[in-house]
């Protein structure tokens, strides 16, 4: 290996060690209330040193979230194939469960964006949005295979389906005596069937 493909190799695991501390920290404390310091001591390395590999405070947060996102995986991904894909998505709550600081981080920064003015808020904007109206086309075309019954207000029950996802993860970091997977399976298998036998409150 040349030298130069070595040092390039040992500065991208200097970065990934920098995420993975930072990823713990904002966790924890958020992004507004830790400082590099912390994480620069978690990787042995200077506040500096972590300037010099992302540039600022803010470009280490993006990087935590395309890390935390990656861990996570595709949602989208798991929802293709229909109605019974849905149930794909208690693999998110699994993944919670075994790691909770990866749904800590999410609430902790999706909290701390709602200002227009924080670094992440237009990620997370711009992410409840698409995830919304990507599931609305995906139940809209379950629809018009005849998986959902006639009427049914596709983008209200898309809405309520993400609005559930963001909730139990917030009710579950509080009461870890609680089964995320079990709430998944519990409101997933009712969706699903109001999807099919629609009370008067989800026809459109």
């Amino acid at each position: 290996m040349s030298q130069l493909s070595s040092q390039a190799q040992r500065g991208a695991e200097r970065r990934a060690a920098i995420v993975d501390a930072a990823l713990d920290v904002f966790a924890v404390r958020g992004y507004r209330a830790s400082a590099l310091a912390e994480i620069a001591e978690l990787v042995d390395v200077t506040p500096g040193g972590i300037l010099y590999h992302f540039g600022s405070k803010e470009a280490l947060l993006l990087a935590v979230i395309a890390e935390r996102d990656r861990r996570a995986g595709d949602l989208l991904d798991d929802l293709q194939g229909g109605v019974a894909a849905l149930r794909n998505v208690v693999r998110i709550a699994a993944l919670c469960e075994d790691q909770p600081g990866l749904a800590s981080l999410h609430t902790v920064l999706q909290i701390e964006s709602l200002e227009p003015d924080t670094p992440a808020h237009a990620y997370f904007h711009t992410r409840h949005q698409f995830l919304r109206e990507a599931l609305e086309d995906i139940l809209v075309r379950a629809r018009e295979d005849g998986e959902v019954a006639p009427g049914v207000d596709c983008a209200a029950m898309a809405a309520e389906f993400v609005a559930f996802l963001e909730g139990a993860s917030v009710a579950w970091l509080m009461d870890r005596t609680l089964s995320l997977v079990t709430l998944y399976d519990t409101y997933i298998e009712a969706f699903i069937v109001r999807l099919a036998h629609p009370p008067d409150d989800v026809l459109g």
